[in-house]
This record gives C-alpha cells, sequence and structure tokens, in this order.
C-alpha cells in the first residue's frame, strides 16, 4: 500500500464514519453513539490507527469510560482474518505445517488484534497457542508511520513546536511498530521477557515453542484461566501490584520495557497471579537512559526537584544559547515536588508528562526521544493502577527497583540524587 493511496483510505473512512453518524441523529432525531463509532474507525483503519486505540483504551482519566470501553474491544476483539488467510501464512511460514495446526487454523481464533489472531491447538499432549501474522499488515504499517511522519515534520515547522524533537520520537515509534511486525526478533524478545521476569513473584509468562516457530507464525503455551473480570477485591489488587512491579522492574532493573501492556496483554488471573502475553512491542533502553530514567524516578520519590532537574539537563539533547536554565531548573523543581508522594488517584502521569515537555520546550532544552517509550509503558500501567487499585502509592512501589537499578549500574554516589536514601 502507497501513502497516498493510504492518505486517501484514512479520508475516505473518516468521511464515511462522519456520514454514519449525521445519518443517525437525522433518521432517529438523536445523537449517534461517538465513542462506537470512533472504535468502528480505528479498527477499519488498522495498523498503527488501532495501536493508538489500544493504547488510549488504558487511559479511562483521559477518554473517558464510555470511550475506554469501545476502544477496549479492539486490544482482542478485532475482526478477524479469513480461515483462508491463516492457513496461508502457515504455509508459507514451514515447508510442512503439522496437522494439528492446520486443523487449529482453520476454526475461529481465540483472539484477533490488529496484527495477528491467536489459535488454540493441541500438539504432542500440550496446549498451545499458536499466534499467526495477518498477511499484508506490513504494508499498511510503512504507511501509516511514513504518514505520521509527514505530519511530524509538518508540525515541526509550527514555530510553537519547533523545538519538540517531533521527528526523532515518530521515528523511533515508528521503527518500535515496524519490530511487532518481525516474529522472529519477538520470539527472543519472549524468551528474555521469561527469563527477566523469573525473579518478579506471581508473574507468569508463556513459554515460545521454537520447532513451531517459523516466519509469520509464533507458538507458545497456553495460559489458563485469563479473563477480564479476575475475581475479588483483594485478588485485583495484589496482580496489580505484581503488575507494577513486574514494570519497575523491567524498566530500572532490566532496561527492556513492555510498551504495550493494555488489558489485552496483562492479565490478572482468580488468584492474584498476573499473566503477561505478547512480546511484540518491547522496547531495550540504552544505559544512558536506563540510569537517567532511573534517577529521575528516585528524586521523584525522594520529593527532590531539584535533583530531577539537574538529571533532565545532563541528559538532554541539548540547550539553545542563551536558554534560561536556571529557570528551567526552578520549574522543573517545583513540578517534581508538587508531585512527589501522591497516590495513584491524585497524581496523574499524563498531565505531568505534557508540562515537563512544555517546560523543556519553552526553555529550549532539547529532550532525549528514547524516554518517550517509558513514559508510553507507564501511561498505560497507570491507567490500569488508578482503575483497579487507585490507593496504591504508585511512586513508593517503585523505591526497591530503582535502588536496585542504580545498584545494577554501578552507579557511584555522587551520580545518584543527593543523599538518596529510599
Amino acid at each position: 500500500m502507497t501513502v497516498a493511496l493510504r492518505v486517501v483510505q484514512v479520508a475516505v473512512h473518516l468521511v464515511i464514519a462522519l456520514g454514519r453518524m449525521a445519518v443517525v441523529a437525522l433518521v432517529t432525531r438523536r445523537r449517534a453513539a461517538p465513542a462506537a463509532e470512533v472504535a468502528r474507525l480505528l479498527e477499519r483503519l488498522g495498523g498503527a490507527f488501532l495501536k493508538a486505540g489500544q493504547l488510549l483504551a488504558t487511559r479511562v482519566d483521559v477518554v473517558g469510560e464510555t470511550l475506554a470501553a469501545e476502544l477496549g474491544r479492539l486490544h482482542d476483539h478485532v475482526a478477524p482474518m479469513s480461515a483462508k488467510d491463516a492457513l496461508l501464512t502457515a504455509r508459507r511460514s514451514f515447508a510442512r505445517p503439522p496437522d494439528e495446526m492446520l486443523a487449529a487454523l482453520a476454526r475461529p481464533p481465540i483472539a484477533s488484534g490488529s496484527i495477528a489472531c491467536v489459535y488454540r491447538m493441541t500438539w504432542q499432549g500440550r496446549d498451545l497457542a499458536v499466534k499467526v501474522r495477518r498477511p499484508g499488515v506490513a504494508r499498511v504499517f510503512a504507511a501509516d508511520t511514513a504518514v505520521v511522519g509527514g505530519l511530524a515534520r509538518f508540525a515541526a515547522r509550527i514555530p510553537r513546536l519547533a523545538r519538540l524533537p517531533l521527528t526523532d520520537i515518530v521515528g523511533q515509534l515508528g521503527e518500535a511498530l515496524r519490530g511487532q511486525l518481525d516474529f522472529d526478533r519477538e520470539t527472543r524478545h519472549l524468551h528474555r521477557l521469561r527469563a527477566d521476569l523469573a525473579d518478579v513473584a506471581g508473574v507468569i509468562v508463556p513459554e515460545a515453542v521454537d520447532e513451531l516457530t517459523a516466519g509469520g507464525v509464533i507458538t507458545m503455551t497456553f495460559v489458563e484461566g485469563l479473563t477480564k473480570e479476575p475475581g475479588d477485591r483483594a485478588a485485583v489488587e495484589r496482580g496489580v501490584t505484581t503488575l507494577v512491579r513486574a514494570v519497575y522492574h523491567m524498566l530500572f532493573v532490566r532496561g527492556f520495557i513492555h510498551v504495550d501492556l493494555h488489558q489485552g496483554n496483562a492479565y490478572i488471573r482468580a488468584g492474584g497471579e498476573v499473566v503477561v502475553l505478547d512480546a511484540g512491542f518491547m522496547f531495550p533502553l540504552s544505559e544512558m537512559a536506563r540510569t537517567s530514567f532511573t534517577r529521575f524516578f528516585g528524586g521523584m520519590i525522594k520529593g527532590d526537584g531539584e535533583s530531577c532537574a539537574r538529571i533532565l539537563l545532563a541528559s538532554a539533547r541539548g540547550v539553545a544559547d542563551g536558554a534560561d536554565v536556571a529557570g528551567f531548573q526552578r520549574e522543573v523543581a517545583d513540578l517534581v515536588n508538587r508531585s512527589s508522594g501522591a497516590v495513584a488517584q491524585d497524581f496523574e502521569l499524563g498531565p505531568f508528562a505534557v508540562r515537563l515537555f512544555d517546560l523543556q520546550r519553552s526553555h529550549a532544552v532539547f529532550a532525549e526521544p528514547e524516554f518517550v517509550f517509558p513514559l508510553l509503558c507507564l501511561l498505560a500501567l497507570e491507567g490500569t493502577v488508578r482503575r483497579l487499585h487507585p490507593l496504591m502509592d504508585f511512586q513508593m512501589e517503585a523505591a526497591p527497583y530503582v535502588m536496585q537499578g542504580l545498584l545494577t549500574g554501578a552507579l557511584t554516589a555522587s551520580e545518584a540524587p543527593e543523599n538518596m536514601t529510599i
């Protein structure tokens, strides 16, 4: 699919959606349900637009309960590919697919997402999940990232946005999204994710079955008991706490983050265990980004806004000549100090991050684009915490992992936030 064709397709689908809403309003003399129409529009567009809808579904506090509920079905209830397409992908991936796999792909999938569908099969007495990539999805994602890249380059010419590294951010996001189409890489990431989270109690990651994995097919162990209604409140809160600890371990200790932890990729079981699925959208942080982000979060926990401001300056891509560095440090310190120590229901990471980026832009401090990925990860996580465990101390739960991350990085006392005791 060409970029021009994709632009036309987006425009046509948008016109159709607006027209449908107008017709409903005329015929029924009632306002159409915009949330349902937005979800249908993103589903029809697919590709990167569908991924954006999945991320927004985790932010009830941003989009509201109605739209979040409609977008929530995009996690694993997207219209599935045909059996013909699934079988074609399997036959292209293997010289001779097992008969059990072909039989499984001829049946309806158990889950359907923007990039792949998942089928259940039994092979040599093992219960397995088979993830099959949709044909043609790579061309759609390539066009989408090109369209968004063009918009970013245009937006970068607007004076108010000129100082933001929009093209770098979109480029890194595009590269990460394209990486979701590489099933060889996803299989390696699944192995690493399973190894990295082995140290976190209560976390389950399926095991890849390498002999049944090739081309556009990934086969892994099937995990029972996945439901969006995990049980009583105590089990839910235990599960949310475990999920938060798993994310902090990945972010601060391992530097290998899951950017796509929506409700279709992270499940809480009835006993409070957490199942983490799908290693497609993983991002390995550079050591500089991992240590800088860890130190910044440590400063937030301690309420040391001045230290956080210095960390941002030290990790920035650059600072413009004549920039008001002192003013930047003062305003960042004030923002951090006002946000420190708040429980989940009182702390909003989204507005905090927007204000932080705005301070960097207005003071001509050029931020490191790599920091977008841990923020995306934490935004998705925060949406889950605010919905299911709003009284959790979101920041303080990070304390032991921040300290471990600092020790893992072998930082000297002078590099860590001053007088840091967590």
